[in-house]
């Protein structure tokens, strides 16, 4: 029996994530006293099990800006906001 795995959509940005920490040495903890959080919380963020994009405004543009990417950049890697949204109809 074969199971299908639900992606999470926000894996992109959770690769960013952990590429990001691991490229400037720092750990979870450090990313989420950033961002004001608790470890747990950056956790299950980190992990999926919470939504990224449940995470306020003012949460979403710091991460953003430890990522260096813009918010429409986020946008688009939480799923948010989709290519052809920038696109008049």
């Amino acid at each position: 029996m074969t199971r299908k795995y639900k992606r999470n959509p926000h894996q992109h940005l959770i690769n960013l994530i952990h590429a990001t920490l691991k490229l400037h040495g720092l750990t979870l903890s450090d990313i989420a006293k950033y961002l004001g959080i608790s470890y747990i919380h950056m956790a299950s963020l980190s992990n999926g099990a919470r939504k990224i994009s449940g995470l306020s405004i003012e949460k979403q543009r710091a991460l953003a800006k430890f990522l260096g990417i813009s918010m429409v950049e986020f946008f688009l890697l939480c799923g948010l906001l989709r290519q052809e949204d920038m696109i008049a109809q």
